[in-house]
């Protein structure tokens, strides 16, 4: 027998996204790192975003009060997505270093790409100039920001049920 904890009642449910065409503007997702216990944060740094704390449960997650919940718009590029934080867009924002920022102008920069393979792992590419544009998690630093390549952790987007 295999007891599964529910979440409480009227407690949100965030669900892995096994496939970008579940997607659509107006959803709210978050971005978890895929092997670790931490989540994109409300916290801007100069340069990057911070990590928070998540609790994964299977395919769903628990999140706390610090972890950056986005609202999917459509990109100014077509077939991509922008990441709405409420008070602007997250945007790649170097050609020469690893920075992920945020604008309040939607532009190419803060328009992605986003695949998703059947494991849930999400290759998030920008689509403007700057070609440090693969967002993903760096455990050695803590943070999320955006690289050449995918150099970094995978992330994954879990989305509001």
């Amino acid at each position: 027998i295999t007891i599964k904890e529910k979440p409480a009642e009227g407690e949100p449910v965030w669900t892995l996204v096994t496939d970008a065409s579940s997607l659509a503007a107006g959803d709210q997702i978050v971005i978890v790192a895929k092997d670790h216990n931490y989540a994109l944060s409300t916290t801007q740094n100069k340069n990057n975003r911070g990590q928070a704390s998540v609790t994964k449960n299977g395919n769903t997650i628990t999140l706390g009060s610090d972890v950056q919940k986005l609202t999917l718009e459509t990109g100014n590029v077509s077939s991509t997505f922008a990441f709405n934080t409420g008070s602007g867009y997250l945007y790649a924002s170097s050609s020469s270093s690893n920075y992920l920022k945020t604008e309040t102008k939607l532009s190419a920069n803060s328009s992605w790409s986003v695949t998703i393979a059947k494991d849930g792992t999400a290759t998030v590419v920008s689509q403007g100039t700057n070609n440090r544009n693969t967002m993903q998690y760096n455990q050695s630093s803590s943070l999320f920001s955006c690289y050449g390549s995918a150099s970094q952790q995978a992330i994954t987007l879990y989305k509001l049920q």
